[in-house]
This record gives structure tokens, sequence and C-alpha cells, in this order.
């Protein structure tokens, strides 16, 4: 039976850069499951794609075929790849999950946002029909360990949240900007958890502009901002110097073209791009008159107490060690299930072939005592008659096993 495999890089393993490169936007992901289900190489599949990471889990004849074609769908090498990237399989695919759904695996210790990042993830392979009952079952088994680590572990308690990090680096460089003005662009998961923490600045505007207003409006309440579409953010971007933005686009939302900016050297905007991949222009980076922050550096600036987060880390690796024992379990179950079910295949002919048979004799007029007799030893010969045959026929040592085995199967006591 196939294993589950994961199949990804992280910050642990690969740069900004060439995360950024293997990255996959909201919009690129049922492409992806659909190609490689299609290929009929791969029977299930799910993608995570986040700012720290791609991982894809499925389940697949041939590994380097999924590997490769994951990495030719964005032209990226898959020699330079596997050098910063991890294969697991079976159990230690279960493990790693389980420790990033736990946030034990995070930037920042016991963040919450991979909750929601993996139900979408597990969600969008429901919908596109490539979430199979193998990855099904490992993925609702991580859902319950992260709600086991969370309820009985310190690990939320020791998480500074990004959100606080990124007001903390706000509020160091607020000084030198020309407005106390925030653009926030997009209104996912991230940006949730993000916005609310500056309503607790001293800001001259806050507005939010998002590809759906609506969704944009459900923070704007909570931080008394204002809301537009994000069609309009080339009209007003220039109005803001501090610019926050989490969201998914195949192409920059944020060109060189559309800032004005001026030639001293003075800072003129903050821009804090947490998407992956970026949705500003490269470009960007080469201006002086600019601050601009990846979610790794944002990274950076979490500060942990480490003597806590062993702790906390330590109690949640216990409880995710009971729960992988909890799925080696469930698939060794699952290992018997082919077998289960063509026994009872087997079973199920013999039935139906033994009944056929006596219903032509009763309706040949036969005895009905007799037919059910004459039934009752044909079922018990016929489902015998392979076991004793193959029993018999063993050499010596198998033999013993067998007779063994058999005993134990009909509990009969020899």
């Amino acid at each position: 039976m196939l294993q589950p495999v994961v199949f990804g890089l992280n910050y642990q393993t690969a740069d900004f850069e060439l995360r950024n490169r293997l990255a996959f936007a909201s919009e690129e992901v049922p492409s992806v499951l659909k190609r490689l289900v299609n290929s009929g190489i791969v029977k299930e599949v799910v993608l995570l794609s986040t700012c720290n990471r791609t991982e894809l889990y499925f389940v697949a004849k041939d590994v380097d075929f999924v590997i490769n074609s994951l990495c030719d769908m964005h032209k990226v090498c898959p020699h330079n790849i596997r050098n910063h990237s991890y294969v697991y399989s079976g159990e230690e695919c279960a493990h790693h999950l389980f420790r990033v759904i736990s946030g034990l695996d995070s930037m920042v210790l016991g963040e919450t946002e991979i909750v929601a990042q993996i139900k979408s993830a597990m969600d969008c392979a429901k919908y596109n029909q490539t979430l199979g009952s193998c990855l099904a079952g490992l993925f609702q088994m991580s859902l319950s360990t992260e709600k086991d680590v969370r309820s009985h572990t310190e690990i939320n308690n020791v998480a500074i949240s990004m959100g606080h990090a990124v007001v903390n680096y706000v509020e160091q460089y607020i000084a030198q900007l020309p407005n106390r003005k925030v653009l926030f662009v997009g209104a996912g998961q991230m940006m949730q958890q993000i916005a609310p923490h500056f309503h607790y600045l001293q800001l001259d505007k806050l507005m939010i502009v998002n590809r759906t207003v609506e969704k944009a409006s459900l923070i704007a309440t909570k931080i008394n901002a204002e809301v537009g579409s994000l069609e309009q953010i080339s009209n007003i971007i220039n109005e803001y110097a501090i610019i926050v933005i989490c969201c998914a686009s195949n192409q920059p939302l944020i060109t060189e073209t559309m800032l004005q900016l001026e030639t001293n050297n003075q800072l003129q905007k903050l821009i804090i791009d947490l998407s992956m991949p970026l949705v500003i222009s490269n470009s960007l980076f080469s201006h002086n008159s600019l601050k601009i922050l990846t979610v790794d550096d944002i990274a950076k600036l979490v500060d942990i107490g480490i003597d806590r987060r062993k702790a906390a880390a330590i109690e949640a690796e216990s409880i995710i060690a009971n729960k992988l024992s909890d799925y080696h379990a469930w698939m060794r179950k699952r290992s018997f299930t082919p077998l289960i079910r063509k026994f009872k295949q087997h079973s199920e002919l013999i039935r139906e072939e033994s009944l056929l048979q006596a219903e032509k004799q009763l309706a040949n007029g036969v005895n009905a005592n007799e037919v059910l007799q004459q039934l009752s030893t044909q079922l018990t010969n016929r489902l015998l008659h392979s076991p004793l045959v193959n029993i018999n026929t063993a050499d010596e040592n198998l033999q013993d096993e067998l007779i063994e085995l058999f005993s134990y199967l009909y509990d009969l006591k020899l």
C-alpha cells in the first residue's frame, strides 16, 4: 500500500529568494492539483503554500516524478531544490505535519495562522477532488493533534504574534516618515491577525484594499479603517507612508511606476510585504527612500524566552508521539482493507453461486430439507477448501506457522 509523502522547503532549509521562486499563489493551486492527478501517477495531493513554506503532500507511484513536475511548473531546477528541501514518507510525513500544524515548525513558535492555512489547503484539495481517504485521514488526525497540543501545553502563551512584531517595527520608524497613514493590502487570515494591532497606534488614517471589498470591511470595522477595492491601489498608494501587504498574486501589484518617489535619500515609505511570492516589484529594493521588509525580516524580530519555548515544545512533542501511535494503528488497519475486501468478495461469490444452485434444485422439485443440507455442506466445503489445501501442501516450517495461525483465526484450541 502506498504511503503518504511530503516534499517541501521552508524558512529553515531555503532562503527567501528560493522559497519565493517555488511559492504558489492561491489561484494557481487548483491547476497544480489537477495537473498532478491527471498525470495518472498521483492518486491524492494537497498543496500548502505560505510565506514560510511550500509543501506538497501526496500519494503517488513515483516520488521523483512528482517533485520534478512541481519544480517544472515554476521553471525551477529540481537539483537546486533538492539541496534545500526535505522528503518524508509514512510516519515521518505524519510527524512533520503534526509539528507544522501545532506551530512547532513555525518562524513564530505556536502561531495559529498555519491552522487556517492547512484547513484552506484541505478544502481546496477536497473541492478539486484530489483529497482521497489516505490524506483525508492524515489531515484530520493532524487537526486533532493540534487541538490537543494547544489545549494541554503552554504553546500559545509563549508565542508572540507576527502582528505584534510588525507594529513594534513600525513604531521604530514612524517618526521618520512623512505621515502616519497606513494602507493594508489584502484581507486574508494573516491580515486579520495583523491589522488589529495597529488600532493601538496614534495614526492619521487607516485604509484596507482587497479584491473582495466585503471581506475587507470585516477588518475595517474592528480598527475604524476605510475600505477600498484593490483596483484603486495605483490612485491612492502615494498618500500612504506605511504599506502592509499580505495577499496572493501572480503579477506584481506595486511597481516602481506607481510610486512618486523623490530623488533625495529621506525615508518616504515603509513597505512590509508578507506575501509569498512577493507582490511588490523587485526593482523597489534598489531605492534608498524605501524601507522594505519581508516575512523573514519580521520573523527575526520575534523574541521568546528560550526556557519557556523548550518546555512547551517538549510537552507538545510528547502529545505528538502519542498521536503518531494512533496514526500507526490506523495505517495498519488500512493495510488490511484490500485483503478484507477481497475475502468478502470471494465469500460473496461462493454464497451467490451456491444459492443459485439451491434455487434451481428447489425449482426442479427437490425436497427443501435436502436442498438446505446440501447448501450448508457446500458453503462449508468451499469456504474451507483453499485454506486446508494450502496448509496440507505447504513445507513443514510454513505448515507449523499456518496451523498456529489457522487455530488463532478460528479460535480453535488444539
